[in-house]
């Protein structure tokens, strides 16, 4: 269950005062106690309303207004937790240090419940939040966790990441039945890590049906996701249909360490969730850096907007099926 804190804002913060560092030490030791216990997900404070505009929907139109906004109840921050229920949550709330200057009262927070997936009416769209979740819940976790890529970074300090899931992987588990799509599962991660092995990558995170790999050469990324395609490709004559998305994106992870663990991390994962069931598509950077090999054959590039990234990413398909024999001419009567 995830709730959300919300701090509402005062006239010290709508007037730009920051907090002092008695003030600053507080939060921080309450958002490391929330780390500790496993129930931190994130938190930050907003600018004032003078940075702010609004996007109002009009029967003529949308209407930008700019800030500032002087009515009660305006948001000056915010913490989200995922804790076991509601009364953890509430224990959590109450523990948040007064979010204003000593001699400020009548403040409050607001705690809110988020809606989780399992909430609504499940079908495709539902499905799709599902898959994106889960590419962004493993971006998130990496970012967290630091993980040490020393034996997946090539010599100049760039790492190519690798993020996979199952498309329609609910769909999946409805059909065949919780043994039957088990089974399934370790079979579609066996070939995974088999072709990670092959390929000298490096196993960041795996959940669910979702991994995220990583890899001191973008050749070595390419191969293993051609790998894990084809060997699909194999088995699905013989079994249920696997449709696996593979997205790729290479960043720098030595003189830019937040860089990796931010917008590398994250576009990688976006660019993942953009592909199509068994489909590899690759950043723009990725395709540069192995197509003067001649060893891989792209789809004409699309540019297209990514969640939560400003400006337009140019993405390209990875051809990694061979094409379909040519029929033999029949022989002439």
């Amino acid at each position: 269950m995830r709730f959300v804190i919300l701090v509402k804002a005062t006239k010290n913060t709508e007037a730009g005062v920051l907090p002092t560092e008695d003030l600053l030490q507080a939060q921080l030791d309450y958002n490391e106690s929330l780390m500790e216990a496993g129930v931190w997900v994130d938190g930050n404070g907003f600018r004032p309303t003078r940075d702010a505009w609004r996007v109002n929907y009009e029967p003529d139109g949308v209407r930008v207004e700019e800030g500032p906004f002087d009515e009660e109840g305006l948001i000056a921050g915010y913490l989200i937790m995922e804790v076991g229920s509601r009364e953890e949550a509430m224990e959590w709330s109450m523990r948040q240090p007064k979010p204003a200057f000593p001699h400020e009262w009548g403040v409050h927070t607001e705690v809110r419940q988020f809606f989780e997936l399992d909430d609504f009416v499940q079908g495709p769209a539902v499905a799709r939040f599902r898959e994106l979740e889960l590419l962004d819940r493993m971006a998130a976790d990496a970012g967290r966790d630091r993980p040490d890529l020393t034996a997946a970074t090539a010599p100049n300090g760039t790492v190519t990441l690798l993020f996979s899931d199952i498309e329609g992987s609910t769909q999946l588990t409805e059909a065949l039945g919780d043994r039957e799509w088990m089974n399934l599962l370790r079979e579609h991660n066996e070939l995974v890590r088999a072709q990670l092995a092959a390929n000298h990558g490096f196993e960041v995170k795996a959940q669910g049906d979702g991994f995220m790999l990583a890899f001191a050469s973008a050749r070595d990324a390419l191969n293993c996701a051609i790998g894990i395609q084809g060997g699909l490709a194999e088995r699905d004559a013989s079994g249920p249909v696997l449709r696996v998305r593979i997205g790729l994106h290479t960043g720098e992870t030595i003189k830019e360490a937040d860089d990796f663990f931010g917008k590398a991390v994250i576009l990688a994962a976006r660019i993942a969730g953009e592909a199509r069931g068994s489909e590899i598509l690759v950043s723009s950077l990725v395709r540069e850096l192995v197509e003067h090999t001649g060893e891989f054959s792209f789809e004409d590039p699309t540019d297209t907007e990514l969640k939560g990234l400003s400006g337009m990413h140019r993405l390209s398909s990875l051809r990694w099926a061979e094409p379909a024999p040519e029929p033999a001419p029949e022989p002439a009567v």
